[in-house]
Order: C-alpha cells, then sequence, then structure tokens
C-alpha cells in the first residue's frame, strides 16, 4: 500500500509529530511512503496535525482509499489498524504465501492528466492525434482528446500486479471492452475482483474482473482477465464446489 505523509504548518504542536510518524513508518515496513511530492495519487494519505484544530490544508491530496486527520495517539493507533488489516494476509506459521479468498477485491483512483497522456504516447509511440490533438478529437465526435485506452488497460494490470493476487503473479491473458471514453481530469477508479479460479498442481489459473469508473459513476472499462498464481508465493481458501473448468474459464 501506499502511504502519503503530509504535516500541517506546526503553529502549535503538543507532541513531537516526527517521532510519531518514525514509529508508525517502523512499525509498518511492508508499505510505500511518500514524503515530498503532494501530487502522489496515495492509497491513504496521512495528514499529520500538531494539534487537535486539526486545520491542515487537504485539498489537492489524491487518495485511493481514505485521508486520514491525525492529531493524538488515538488517531494514529485506529490508522495502525487500518494498516494492519490492508496488509497482505499470510499463512501461520510464518510463509510468505499470499492467502486469497474468492470475490475478494482491490480498489485505486486515479486522476487522468495531459502528463500521463504525453508520457504514455512517448514511451509506447502511439502518438495518434487523436490522443494529442484537440481538432482531430473533434473531427472524431469527441469533445476533446482521449486518453489512450491500453493506459486505462494498463492501470487494470497494475492493481492485479501490486494489490490482487499482488506481487509475483503471471498475466496470462485478458478479453477488455472499452464502453466510454475518458477524458484528462477524469478521476477514474479501478477495480478488481477475484471470481474464480482451477487449481493445477504448483499453481492456480485465476480468473480476475477488472471495471473502471469515471468521477460519475459510469463505467468506462470491464475486463477479464487470467492470472498465473504459483504455490510457493499464493494459497487460494475456497471450497472445492468453488473452482471453474478451464475452457468455461476462457469463455467468460
Amino acid at each position: 500500500m501506499k502511504i502519503g505523509i503530509k504535516f500541517c504548518g506546526g503553529c502549535n504542536p503538543v507532541y513531537d509529530r516526527g517521532r510519531r510518524v518514525s514509529r508508525f513508518r517502523e512499525a509498518h515496513p511492508e508499505h510505500e511512503y511518500v514524503t515530498t511530492d503532494t501530487n502522489a495519487i496515495c492509497d491513504i494519505w496521512m495528514v499529520v496535525c500538531g494539534c487537535s484544530r486539526r486545520c491542515a490544508d487537504t485539498k489537492g491530496l489524491k487518495a485511493g482509499r481514505d485521508i486520514v486527520l491525525l492529531w493524538d495517539e488515538d488517531s494514529f493507533k485506529r490508522l495502525e489498524e487500518e494498516a494492519a488489516d490492508a496488509a497482505p494476509e499470510v499463512e501461520a506459521g510464518g510463509s510468505d504465501r499470499r492467502v486469497l479468498h474468492l470475490h475478494e477485491k482491490a480498489r485505486r483512483s486515479r486522476v487522468m492528466t495531459s502528463e500521463d497522456v504525453r508520457s504514455f504516447a512517448v514511451l509506447t509511440g502511439d502518438k495518434s492525434r487523436l490522443h494529442l490533438d484537440s481538432h482531430t478529437a473533434s473531427r472524431a465526435g469527441f469533445e476533446c482528446p482521449l486518453v489512450h485506452g491500453m493506459f486505462l488497460d494498463s492501470l487494470v494490470s497494475a492493481v492485479m500486479g501490486t494489490d490482487l493476487p499482488g506481487s509475483g503473479t503471471l498475466y496470462m491473458e485478458h478479453t477488455t471492452r472499452f464502453i466510454r471514453p475518458v477524458y484528462i481530469g477524469d478521476t477514474i477508479e479501478i477495480t478488481v475482483e477475484f471470481a474464480s479460479f482451477q487449481e493445477r498442481e504448483d499453481c492456480y489459473i485465476g480468473m480476475f474482473q477488472g471495471t473502471c469508473r469515471n468521477q460519475n459513476g459510469e463505467r468506462v472499462l470491464s475486463a477479464v482477465c487470467s492470472q498465473m498464481m504459483k504455490k510457493s508465493l499464493f494459497r487460494v481458501e475456497a471450497e472445492e464446489s468453488e473452482q471453474t473448468d478451464y475452457d468455461e474459464f476462457r469463455e467468460i
């Protein structure tokens, strides 16, 4: 999980904010921390206030899950409980295999920017004027240049590769439907759900459903993706009846 850290102005702190944040980070080294880029999109933003007035400015912070105001020991403890709940579940006895449950979900949110579009065009070589030129987009019937569909598709892949199922999964195949146009400035929520699986000798083949929605709640993309999850890294907890035949799996 990516956690952003922002401090208030510190006009009247009643405790050592820096030391308390350091204790939090030492207790949760499994998370990625952002401390200098307030434009970063994080799962959680920690806004560290020095007193109970909680007057820190949160405007412009982008969080996939929550923006949390912290001002005393109890508020830090509540956040620590949330961070522990968000950490990947592992097996008892010290195994670092990720334990997966059918129908669990992962979510992220991201604001589409002109920098995203330009960077993706340079990275992939897809410099179609439909994405970069307002006149071309207008002639094609759109109100402004479109965000690349494959960029949106890659955001679904990113959630699967880092959150669900997580690090170590292997992308096998996917089918994607692009439903509505996405423009610069749109806020896109990406959701991935573990839908079904087939167990093999050394791995699981899992089906994951990905959905992207805009700030109006409208679905802009849907995807069905298959992932190989090695048993050395993952364990699925489910009833045998919840498995899916692979031929059926491919046609969903």
